[in-house]
């Protein structure tokens, strides 16, 4: 195989502008919409890097002196991360890859027709640019996957707000569902905010929230606790006639927590507390 590998390295440098010129004139035909997206000079740009990336890495890529080939799939790698970026798809990406090979194949042909031999070269040169394009596949779902996480974690961030609607008061409104970790990034940030405002108040509003249970209660008491440790009291507003008589039937004890209906009646409790008065 090392004998192959420099046979084909040899081959493909001595025709590595025609196989550049190849590939290029490929892409334009058969993907035109990937041309326009990324431009010309940027395909003429790709088809030229990695050329040369595997025109050195067929030389190694059988010995244990294959960094070239690494050094080849973290190109193809990268290219694969920038073409999902910019939403093009993982087939389109693919094929670009694929297509190197209608570039080389002619090639070896000429050099040795119908030579046993070039069927070995084909196999080859199949099974690295076959692997190539898996590859792209491959960085593909785990970009989506990436860029899919910092979506939730930049949600999270934004799910849990808090305002400081008078001195010594901080708001916390809840909307939508809770579930264990958006009610821990609650008393987080909720903390974080009692020490950076200094507030003595921290009104949690769940009006917005369809669903109370036990673990969301437990979650809240717990809240409540560790403000009070910082030396500031914790009010629950927004409890509806329907919470409430789910936190009673599943026994879950609120009666060291302040709670109000409204948060109309939370905030005039809190500016009474930090024996504030609107004027």
């Amino acid at each position: 195989m090392t004998f192959i590998g420099n046979e084909i390295s040899s081959i493909l440098s001595k025709n590595r502008n025609k196989i550049c010129d190849s590939w290029k004139k490929q892409l334009i035909i058969q993907s035109r919409t990937l041309v326009e997206l990324i431009g010309l000079n940027q395909v003429e740009k790709i088809t030229q890097e990695i050329s040369d990336s595997l025109i050195k890495a067929v030389k190694t890529i059988n010995t244990h002196e294959h960094e070239d080939y690494k050094k080849l799939e973290k190109q193809v790698a990268e290219l694969s991360r920038e073409m999902s970026l910019r939403n093009i798809t993982p087939t389109e990406t693919a094929q670009l890859i694929f297509f190197i090979k209608d570039a080389i194949f002619p090639i070896l042909q000429e050099d040795y027709g119908q030579n046993s031999i070039i069927a070995d070269y084909i196999l080859f040169i199949n099974s690295i640019v076959d692997k190539l394009g898996l590859l792209t596949f491959q960085i593909y779902l785990e970009s989506r996957e990436e860029l899919i996480k910092e979506q939730q974690r930049a949600f999270m961030d934004v799910s849990v707000p808090v305002v400081k609607v008078w001195k010594d008061i901080v708001l916390i409104p809840l909307v939508g569902m809770l579930d264990s970790s958006r009610t821990q990034l609650m008393m987080e940030t909720m903390l974080s905010a009692i020490e950076d405002t200094q507030s003595k108040v921290a009104i949690i509003d769940i009006s917005g929230i369809p669903i109370v249970d036990s673990l969301v209660a437990r979650h809240l008491i717990t809240a409540a606790s560790a403000a009070k440790l910082m030396g500031a009291e914790c009010l629950i507003t927004g409890i509806r006639a329907k919470i409430s008589q789910t936190l009673v039937q599943l026994g879950v004890d609120l009666s060291g927590i302040v709670t109000k209906t409204t948060l109309a009646d939370g905030l005039q409790l809190a500016l009474q507390m930090t024996e504030q008065k609107l004027i």
